[in-house]
């Protein structure tokens, strides 16, 4: 019974034993423990050494597991399939091959996983882009770079890159997450909508400001439209997703002036027109030249500015690699202001009439127009290549507080060589509607505009474009004036009989609100990072 036991293990050892013994029988030639252990079929340790071109790492190809070989016959492992049947590589470095649907997303609605392919480019797509992998960097297909790319021209110093880490680290760069923008502004506002403030004619010699004939010199529409101006924004995405975000923008436009100038060499009748309602004679004005009675000019000066801010939560509503569209919602301040001033300079002749000493009339008005409100909106871009087109849409409900300032007041030379002061111009008396006036009006502001851009760089694009603002109530200056006056209560002014003033007082502020606009063109340059 021994000897048979004996010869059953020899046996066994000499069947099973062998096969093993041959793989691992000649430690030189495979000192590495590793793949010693990839030989009897132990799992690799993924980043440990591969440097035999036999064996494929496990993080890249998968081989299924293979039914064992008869007892006796070489463990033979299944060929890996090629591309139509091709014979599988065998050599070189591994070549990983993925379809459109198993690469990662970013940007646009997914998280963003660096993926590695190829010479080890890491790269980021959006949904469903096709990837070029380049010296230069990753660009993902004809949408021009999108999503979470880092330009590798720009890297260096914006993303902080090999040389500026902590940089990056610091301000959490490095995924286009922050946005900065300056553009010059070209645009046109809408004019004012003045009343008749001078003319030419002719007037009743016996003083009394009677007009028997009128031809409106300034009247209508006045001002000039035409401003220089400047908008500079900012905004962050709070993660690389770019999904939430957070952008604000300012806005200006440059003081602009206009002047209307008319004098006795131009036109030798010359006045101001009004209506008297205290002794009605008819059309009435004050005369500031007129053959043989007074020699003069007249000048109106309309100034107004114009800016804003805005401050938007942004957030990510649909899109793709190439087009996107976002939601805005946010707080919008916009200020409009506007002063008209008149002045008058007369001097009667010695054949006058009557007399009276030369001096100058001056009256302001001014309106200031701030709208304080809630808005929202949307913003959206699509790309081709290094091209774009973004647009841009907001809509703010609010108030407008409007503010109207008058006031007036006259210089005299008077005969003993001294300059008197008076209270009041003409169409700003002392008593009637001098003073301050403050009223607040419900407002509707949407603003619109597109641009057409180029990409330089990755990270920074020049474009230009069109906008619209418009808003639904504001006040103006010459909404402001009255033009019907009692004509007892202008200073040195001569009125036949000496009527007593009325005992309710004429000018009266007019606090009438129009809508305003401003339109035009953008050139700009946007710099991300």
């Amino acid at each position: 019974m021994r000897r048979v036991l004996l010869g059953g293990l020899g046996l066994a050892f000499g069947v099973f034993g062998r096969p093993a013994l041959a793989q691992d029988s000649n430690p030189a030639a495979s000192p590495n423990p590793v793949q010693r252990a990839a030989r009897l079929g132990r799992p690799s340790v993924a980043g440990a050494p591969v440097g035999d071109p036999g064996i494929t790492p496990a993080s890249a190809v998968l081989i299924p597991r293979q039914a064992p070989a008869p007892i006796g016959a070489p463990a033979i492992p299944a060929p890996m399939p090629g591309p139509m049947g091709a014979a599988p590589k065998t050599s070189g470095p591994p070549s990983i091959t993925m379809s459109r649907d198993q690469l990662p997303t970013a940007g646009l609605g997914a998280a963003a996983n660096p993926v590695v392919i190829g010479q080890g480019t890491p790269f980021i797509v959006g949904q469903g882009a096709p990837v070029v992998v380049g010296p230069e960097g990753v660009v993902p297909g004809d949408c021009g770079p999108m999503g979470c790319p880092t330009p590798v021209m720009d890297a260096p110093l914006t993303a902080g890159g090999p040389a500026f880490p902590a940089l990056g680290r610091l301000f959490g760069l490095g995924c286009d997450r922050t946005w900065v923008s300056g553009e010059y502004l070209m645009w046109w506002t809408k004019s004012t909508q003045l009343p008749p403030l001078a003319a030419t004619g002719i007037v009743d010699p016996s003083g009394n400001g009677g007009i028997l004939a009128q031809q409106n010199l300034l009247a209508g529409s006045f001002g000039e439209t035409l401003h220089g101006g400047a908008r500079f924004g900012i905004g962050h995405w709070f993660t690389d997703e770019q999904r939430r975000g957070v952008d604000a923008r300012f806005f200006f436009l440059f003081k602009n002036g206009s002047t209307f100038t008319a004098n006795s060499v131009q036109y030798p009748t010359l006045f101001l027109p009004f209506n008297n309602v205290n002794t009605p004679v008819g059309p009435t004005g004050n005369v500031v030249a007129a053959p043989g009675i007074a020699a003069g000019g007249i000048a109106v000066t309309l100034e107004n500015s114009l800016w804003g801010a805005e401050v938007n939560y942004r957030r990510f509503l649909f899109g793709n690699a190439c087009a996107r569209v976002d939601g805005l919602a946010g707080f919008r301040y916009m200020n409009f202001t506007e002063t008209l001033t008149i002045n008058e300079t007369a001097a009667l002749l010695p054949t006058a009439p009557f007399t009276g000493a030369p001096g100058t009339i001056t009256d302001r008005f001014r309106a200031d127009n701030n709208f304080y409100g809630g808005q929202f909106g949307m913003t959206g871009e699509v790309r081709r290549g290094r091209w774009f087109v973004d647009g841009r849409a907001t809509v703010a409900l609010g108030t407008v507080q409007q503010t109207a300032e008058i006031n007036g007041g006259q210089s005299r030379l008077l005969p003993n060589g001294t300059v008197g002061q008076y209270a009041g111009g003409l169409y700003a008396q002392p008593g009637a509607n001098i003073g301050t006036y403050t009223q607040n009006k419900f407002a509707v502001m949407p603003e619109a505009g597109i641009n057409l851009g180029y990409h330089i760089t990755p990270g920074w694009r020049v474009f230009v474009g069109y906008n619209v603002l418009y808003l639904s109530s504001v006040l103006r200056p010459a909404n402001v004036i009255d033009t019907n006056i009692d004509a007892a209560r202008i200073p040195n002014f001569a009125v036949p009989g000496n009527p007593a003033p009325l005992p309710y007082p004429r000018p009266q502020p007019q606090l009438t609100t129009t809508d305003f606009f401003a339109q035009g063109i953008n050139f700009g340059m946007q710099w991300t990072w």
